[in-house]
């Protein structure tokens, strides 16, 4: 995931306004590498890393989020599938919700719905399946998935569908990189 980040980061960061929202939470951001970019391109932004304990840990030795980033950045122990912390006004998850089925995805979801303030959005960095028969990376994807973890790539219908079973309203669509896109969400 952290070779996945690298590559595409810089886009990801480039691609949406998250300085807007002030505070941004990368939910199981893993070692901060999105994040730190994002920080790097928003300089009035403030960030948390929110993941497993020991994801954490392993976050702070590689250090993505130290030096000038640290004033600007904190860690906090999360297990999305249980809760997801509140404080901020926009959270982010990249690459998450395609590992999961869609029951799974619910819960994630509905766990980031508790955590997003009224005035708050749910950003989801996603591989999009486009709704016609070209070709596509996302579709090559979508059986390793199913086999792996169990989840699956999914239509931009399929997002709105998810999203609206935990009260979000699909909003936009940003395309970022190939199949990649960002899916903002807000409450509704």
């Amino acid at each position: 995931m952290t070779e996945l980040s690298a590559l595409s980061a810089p886009a990801i960061a480039a691609a949406y306004n998250f300085g807007a929202h002030g505070t941004l939470m990368d939910v199981a951001g893993g070692n901060g590498m999105l994040l730190a970019a994002i920080l790097n391109v928003h300089p009035a932004l403030r960030g948390v890393l929110a993941d497993q304990p020991h994801v954490i840990e392993r976050a702070k030795q590689r250090g993505f989020l130290g030096g000038e980033l640290a004033a600007r950045a904190s860690l906090q122990p999360c297990d999305f599938l249980h809760e997801v912390p509140s404080g901020c006004r926009a959270y982010l998850m990249k690459n998450a919700i395609v590992d999961w089925n869609d029951e799974q995805a619910h819960t994630i979801l509905d766990n980031c719905r508790r955590a997003v303030p009224s005035d708050g959005v749910l950003l989801l960095v996603e591989p999009i399946v486009p709704d016609d028969n070209r070709p596509s990376w996302s579709k090559i994807v979508d059986l390793p998935m199913l086999v792996l973890t169990g989840g699956k790539t999914r239509t931009v219908d399929e997002h709105r569908e998810l999203l609206a079973g935990a009260s979000f309203r699909l909003n936009q669509v940003v395309p970022v990189v190939a199949d990649l896109s960002i899916i903002e969400a807000l409450p509704t």
